[in-house]
């Protein structure tokens, strides 16, 4: 295993920058994921890592070890790429074991190939894949190539183990189970680990590290539980979760009657002793964290909106509603039932104080907001 640090880390391709100077450690055995949008930037961050890109700027070491110019081979790294990369007229076997370097000795080549297939079926049987060895590529499912492309890079036995979105190909079923599959391997072969997804299931689930990018740079690290609950700006807000975040904007000097005719209230509990009082600021609440409010009943944050879609999707409905007096604020409530509601109904929801996020709609950078105790209401 190894500890790999990015400094200030630049690409350029000619005049455009797609990753634009990000700083990371990552510690010796850790799960990272980097997730963020398509073009963001965090392929181009694994293949840097590879080798299989230039590094424009910026240094990168291994376990201390300058890797800016070192060959892809020589960095100790086993790679799974997106469309697996099976060589389709070898066997499982010898897709596993092919550029296996291993510590062969002068006069005991018999012994290192006795080795070699010793330890394929060792990664065979951990990966359940040891029953397929002598088929092909085109005999097997959309798992088991899954598997056998993992196989490949881990039979090396790497010191950082980089993946780039290998579960996009598969259906949602087997998605799901393979995000458990990836998640005991590393328990068993705690390897250094970067992933690369878009997948907000699998970047929760698999990081011990969860890093969202945006444009070139690291808009937030740090663990999954703690990115989700107080993003740090209001791009992780919204991309992250399903949905994501209702955010509003609020004018910045709160007001006593300035919500009541604006749809979005939101009490001087909530809002937070450290909010500037001049400036807009924006409000956000996850859909998780809104519930119905009845007429007359205070909360902290309440929104006063009309029932546009109500979709059922089993487990829980999403409640899509406009928010009253305003042409094209919305919001999203996640309600455990659809307690009755229907196109056309004037409702309110709420939220408790915890669970309302403040941030600068100039920087869309956090605000730190505590418990103040004055009662104003301000809305949009």
């Amino acid at each position: 295993m190894a500890r790999v640090e990015l400094h200030n880390i630049v690409k350029s391709y000619g005049d455009q920058r797609v990753v634009n100077g990000i700083d990371l450690v990552i510690e010796e055995g850790q799960f990272v994921v980097l997730l963020g949008p398509s073009g963001c930037g965090k392929t181009t961050t694994l293949r840097m890592i590879a080798g299989l890109e230039q590094i424009t700027d910026g240094e990168m070491y291994f376990d201390g070890r300058l890797m800016n110019h070192e060959a892809p081979e020589r960095r100790g790294v086993g790679m799974v790429f997106q469309n697996y990369a099976l060589y389709p007229h070898m066997t499982v076997a010898d897709n596993l074991s092919f550029g296996l370097e291993s510590q062969r000795r002068r006069g005991s080549r018999r012994k290192a190939r006795a080795q070699e297939r010793a330890r394929v079926l060792q990664v065979a049987r951990l990966l359940e894949i040891d029953h397929v060895l002598d088929h092909r590529p085109k005999e097997l499912s959309g798992g088991q190539r899954q598997r056998a492309a993992l196989g490949r890079a881990l039979v090396r036995e790497p010191d950082v183990f980089l993946l780039d979105e290998p579960l996009s190909n598969l259906d949602a079923n087997l998605r799901e189970k393979m995000r458990m599959e990836l998640s005991r391997l590393h328990d068993e072969m705690p390897v250094t680990t970067v992933y690369v997804t878009h997948d907000q299931g699998e970047a929760l689930t698999l990081a011990d590290q969860l890093v969202v990018m945006h444009e070139g740079k690291i808009c937030q690290a740090g663990q999954p539980g703690e990115v989700y609950s107080a993003p740090g700006t209001t791009f992780v807000a919204g991309f992250l979760g399903s949905p994501g975040m209702n955010l509003w904007e609020l004018p910045g000097a709160p007001s006593s009657d300035a919500g009541a005719s604006r749809g979005v209230h939101l009490s001087g509990e909530a809002r937070g002793e450290h909010v500037p009082g001049e400036g807009p600021v924006v409000v956000g609440v996850r859909p998780e964290h809104l519930k119905l409010v009845a007429e007359g009943e205070h909360c902290p944050a309440r929104v006063d909106c009309r029932v546009d879609v109500v979709e059922n999707l089993g487990s829980h409905v999403l409640v899509h509603a406009k928010i009253q007096s305003s042409k094209q604020a919305s919001l999203v409530a996640k309600l455990e039932t659809s307690a009755g509601l229907r196109r056309g109904d004037r409702v309110a929801f709420g939220a408790q104080a915890e669970h309302v996020h403040l941030f600068d709609a100039r920087t869309g950078q956090r605000l730190g907001h505590r418990l103040a105790r004055e009662r104003t209401s301000v809305g949009v």
